[in-house]
């Protein structure tokens, strides 16, 4: 400890908005500093680790090596102070607050009534999706980066790291145009002889479905690979092309595209949609409201679906 620097609080949290923004301007808007002012904090900072740390090039400040080199360790330790300050606080849900929730298109659209409801309560609630190129963010949920991941699963997991709340589990359906060459049920015979379209958010290879086929000693032709769930269904009109996608948003779709739908001419499990998020982070007061806000959500639409079929 006697190692540390005696270095301000405030000249580091400048020197990650000016990492993290590229600008003089924008930084001192997020810290509330006028532009004067943050630019003597800029130069005390030089001064006292003794690197420019910043350079101006066509209006956009960049990071000198030195500067990477320092952010690798400041960015996640501040985030780290930053979160530990808010568990030892309590949560007001109307404060200001951002819920960073990795997503594919698809997932993000089952989240849908809950993000309208939930931004609709709290209008100082501001949910940022991103997509990432890997299913599990361990890391990025680890650090602070990420608050969950809303993903989806064909077995039961176990991971020392991670939280999770199986949310619903469905079933894949095949579609195809209404005018596809096969007019009849497709039999697995059929099935492989026609191109597919594999959905590969991950940039994956292989699906679920080639998983399965390859316990049957059978394998398939992708014509297309995209890793969007939402675009994939419209390329099937006009095409002779058979696409397994998730049966709940299939049927959203079907009417709409002509669409005929079936289920797949062989064994393809499930998947269950979940939520992830780390366990480093149980005692994290906006993951436990969120989580706590998602439970009562969902338990108020069963009750409303089993009083409606009442």
């Amino acid at each position: 400890m006697n190692k540390l620097p005696n270095l301000d609080l405030n000249l580091l949290k400048l020197f990650a908005a000016l990492y993290q923004n590229g600008s003089v301007t924008h930084s001192a808007e997020q810290l509330n500093l006028s532009q004067s002012a943050c630019s003597h904090a800029l130069t005390r900072l030089r001064e006292r680790l003794g690197d420019e740390l910043f350079v101006r090039v066509n209006n956009r400040m960049l990071a000198t090596a030195h500067a990477h080199r320092l952010a690798q360790t400041v960015l996640p330790a501040l985030q780290m102070l930053e979160r530990g300050l808010q568990e030892a606080s309590p949560f007001n849900a109307s404060d200001s607050h951002t819920l960073t929730i990795a997503a594919t298109d698809y997932t993000a659209w089952c989240l849908r009534p809950f993000v309208t409801y939930l931004v609709g309560m709290f209008e100082n609630l501001n949910i940022r999706f991103v997509q990432l190129e890997e299913r599990i963010a361990e890391q990025a949920l680890e650090d602070g980066s990420l608050d969950l991941v809303c993903g989806f699963a064909h077995q039961q997991e176990f991971s020392e790291g991670l939280a999770q709340l199986s949310w619903f589990e469905d079933a894949y359906v095949t579609a195809r145009c209404q005018s596809h060459p096969c007019k009849q049920k497709l039999k697995l015979s059929t099935f492989v002889a026609y191109p597919h379209i594999l959905i590969a958010p991950w940039n994956e290879r292989r699906g679920i479905v080639d998983k399965a086929l390859a316990k049957l000693k059978k394998s398939r032709v992708i014509t297309v690979t995209t890793p969007h769930v939402l675009v994939a269904p419209t390329l099937l009109p006009e095409s002779n092309m058979l696409l397994t996608m998730p049966r709940r948003y299939a049927l959203q779709v079907c009417d709409r595209l002509n669409l005929q739908l079936q289920s797949p001419p062989l064994s393809v499990p499930d998947y269950q949609l979940k939520l992830y998020w780390h366990r480093t982070r149980k005692s994290d007061p906006k993951i436990g409201w969120f989580i706590t806000q998602f439970c009562d959500f969902h338990q108020l639409k069963c009750d409303e679906n089993q009083l409606v079929k009442k």
